[in-house]
């Protein structure tokens, strides 16, 4: 956003800078001006109406040296730059930060995300994309922006489910090989005996063999307690899920700087049970031990009746640990919407036990992807998702780019298209709304997808090849006097909005914002470039284009790379 405009109209209005710098927008149509500002916001305290203000604010202003004129329409304030200093300010200042585009300095502030988070002794599913794509997102822009950032994978490492597990383990035996599939099959073969055995004993028939309730229950209480049988045959399955999930995580990209289950944090229980007791918050309810939170949120219940904690107790001691050691500006839990009220649990408990955490607390709450089941209607495992992605992408690839460079291995392409595709059509929806996806608009290379933007920045690169082969190369001090192109100027515009979109993912935690703007980018390039041809022109004119065309690498690649979507450069 323009720092010099910002001043100029808070210093008129008596506005502070980030109420202006919030309220000052960009016109969809660039007949309109480059800047527009709402004069709503001083309709009460002046006692005028917005369109007298707007009249008044364009008679009274003096007008920073880069904005020409300022036009009053209706209720706002319209500010013209001038264009071709716009042009060279904005190319230059891309061109100097390269890759580093959009980037600010250290902030000296921490930020710690918690995402992913998959139940360990379960296979990897679909369900689990939506929070890793996002909460990537979110971690890359957040370091982009200067922040210390600490990702987390909260594994869900611990509760009852393992005695589950472990019924099922005592039940079949030891296996040859440990692997997933035996502990899901223990798990599933326990759980349909306890289905079975709940049936009998509603029918008080029970026939079916030791309790695998009672089983589940004494090995969780045995787990707790520090029993060396139950750690071991737990820790088995710790090293098992864990080597299995980052095989995904290598594929799609992706690496946390810690994987930090809900077990790390068992040792702190007691300190939390002791400071929740003293707090004199503590009630019993119907045999559980548990907070009032009133009408709105209800009976928080913290323990068991028998003692046991629960994923809340966890959660407090996990809050209590990562502020007493990041002194965290934000802590985020990028955790499907459906759990939204634990959250406002974890938040207010924390908050009555009068501990600072409670201020950090921020769920990142996001919605459904209905229909993405298997024909038996259970979750698609994510190496069958991730594969017929990779088939579709190689399939699309071949049927809609007619001219492919030689040398490709088109395999590879296809599976940083498939990447690229998923990436993309998950974090181009907003966070909360629900979506379906669809594998036809996700792959489409002329649609509003990863593969579009990948098109495009292969586009770009290829640009720059040729350009090499016949001696130009890019100068220090383009002439920008000759990019006077309307295309320009809406290239150019978009560009310039890149730092502002990503201080706005930043603050609203959406990083459908970045994909979108990388959309408009595409599209405006692709609808330029071939009014704007560099080899076979005049070597200044040629060399300003080529300017304008590295800022656009430079953005797009930074933006897609921010997002996840793997930049091609041959395609």
């Amino acid at each position: 956003m323009h720092q010099a405009l910002i001043e100029t109209i808070s210093a008129a209005t008596g506005l502070a800078q980030e109420e202006v710098k919030k309220a000052l927008g960009r016109p969809k149509d660039l007949s309109h001006g480059d800047f527009a500002f709402p004069c709503f916001l001083l309709a009460k305290e002046l006692k005028l109406a917005p369109a007298a203000i707007a009249q008044k604010l364009q008679a009274e202003l003096t007008l920073p040296g880069d904005i020409t004129r300022s036009v009053a329409v209706g209720p706002y304030l319209n500010f013209f730059l001038d264009q071709s200093q716009a042009v060279k300010t904005t190319i230059s200042e891309i061109l100097k930060s390269g890759p580093a585009v959009g980037s600010q300095p250290d902030k000296g502030e921490t930020i710690v995300i918690d995402y992913s988070s998959p139940n360990i002794a379960k296979p990897f599913h679909v369900g689990h994309l939506r929070t890793t794509l996002i909460g990537l997102s979110l971690y890359r822009v957040y370091k982009h922006l200067g922040y210390n950032v600490v990702s987390v994978n909260h594994l869900g490492d611990w509760g009852t489910q393992f005695g589950l597990v472990w019924a099922g383990y005592l039940e079949a035996g030891e296996p040859s090989q440990f692997t997933l599939d035996d502990l899901v099959g223990y798990y599933l073969a326990a759980n349909k005996k306890k289905k079975a055995q709940s049936d009998e004993q509603s029918e008080q028939d029970n026939d079916s063999g030791e309790d695998v309730t009672g089983v589940a229950r004494d090995y969780f209480l045995r787990l707790e307690a520090g029993d060396e049988e139950a750690l071991k045959f737990w820790q088995r399955c710790l090293d098992i899920s864990v080597s299995y999930l980052k095989q995904f995580y290598d594929r799609l990209g992706i690496n946390f700087d810690l994987y930090q289950g809900e077990s790390f944090y068992r040792s702190m229980l007691p300190g939390v049970e002791e400071n929740i007791r003293a707090s004199g918050i503590l009630e019993n309810s119907r045999g559980a031990l548990g907070v009032d939170l009133g009408k709105k949120l209800g009976f928080a219940r913290i323990f068991t009746e028998d003692g046991r904690s629960l994923y809340i107790t966890r959660d407090i001691a996990c809050a209590y640990y990562r502020y007493d050691t990041y002194k965290p500006y934000k802590i985020l839990y990028v955790v499907a919407a459906q759990q939204m009220l634990h959250f406002q649990h974890l938040k207010e408990i924390t908050k009555r036990l009068n501990h600072p955490v409670a201020d950090k607390i921020i769920h990142v709450a996001f919605g459904f992807v209905p229909g993405m089941k298997t024909r038996e209607g259970g979750a698609i495992a994510l190496k069958d998702f991730l594969d017929e992605a990779q088939q579709r992408a190689l399939a699309v690839y071949t049927e809609q780019v007619d001219t492919r460079p030689e040398g490709l291995d088109e395999k590879q392409v296809a599976e940083s298209v498939a990447i690229g595709a998923i990436y993309f059509y998950f974090l181009s929806h907003s966070n909360i709304k629900d979506f379906q996806f669809r594998w036809e608009e996700a792959l489409n290379f002329q649609g509003d997808t990863g593969p579009y933007i990948q098109y495009t920045l292969a586009r770009l690169y290829s640009i720059e090849t040729k350009a090499s082969a016949a001696g130009l190369s890019l100068a220090e001090d383009f002439d920008a006097t000759l990019l006077k192109e309307e295309s320009v100027r809406e290239l150019v515009t978009k560009l310039a909005q890149f730092s502002e979109v990503l201080e706005r993912v930043a603050r609203d935690y959406e990083p459908n914002y970045l994909a979108e703007l990388l959309l408009d980018i595409s599209r405006c390039f692709n609808r330029a470039y071939r009014e704007l041809r560099v080899v076979g022109q005049e070597t200044a004119l040629a060399e300003a284009r080529l300017a304008l065309f590295r800022s656009v690498r430079y953005v797009l690649e930074t933006g897609m790379t921010l997002l996840g979507v793997p930049p091609v450069q041959r395609m």
